[in-house]
């Protein structure tokens, strides 16, 4: 049985590039005409004193690609910035549809926040309370919240910016 028997029809499958490589291994697959996936969020940063908005890949080192069993899977290896398909038991891994258009929705809807209730868990991503969990008391204004956190084993509220959050 070959090897193309067992793959599906059309399928996303996962490919590792080589370090700091995602870029070039993006634009030539697509150059070769395969449809290509790298997952992007918009982060804020502290340096310096300045926030600053950055645009960083979701799996760094990582791009999922739409193939064929009858593409040219040779090629796709030999791609500049491709480090290997990632496979297992010598199988390529095969990425589920439904995972993939989970991911298309949430970098479409990593521009902010839509609507928060009372009591959503949320974490800061940014700032002094960067990486707790908090949960979701009120809007504070039109570009703040107010935030229950848990600090040294005690609840209190804190006001910050709507941009320093993840739902």
């Amino acid at each position: 049985m070959s090897k193309d028997a067992l793959l599906p029809e059309i399928a996303w499958y996962l490919l590792q590039c080589k370090s700091r490589q995602d870029e070039r291994a993006r634009e030539h697959l697509l150059r070769q005409g395969f449809d290509c996936f790298c997952p992007v969020l918009e982060v804020e940063s502290l340096k310096g004193g300045r926030l600053r908005r950055l645009t960083q890949p979701m799996f760094p080192g990582y791009l999922f690609v739409h193939l064929r069993a009858q593409d040219n899977w040779v090629a796709l290896r030999c791609t500049r910035g491709v480090a290997r398909v990632v496979s297992f038991s010598s199988s390529p891994a095969r990425v589920p549809d439904s995972i993939i258009e989970h991911l298309r929705q949430r970098c479409a809807n990593a521009g902010g926040i839509t609507a928060l209730h009372a009591g959503d868990s949320v974490q800061v991503r940014v700032g002094p309370y960067a990486e707790m969990d908090a949960i979701f008391l009120a809007m504070d204004g039109d570009q703040r919240v107010r935030l229950l956190l848990n600090i040294l084993n005690r609840k209190q509220q804190v006001s910050i910016p709507i941009s320093h959050l993840v739902a």
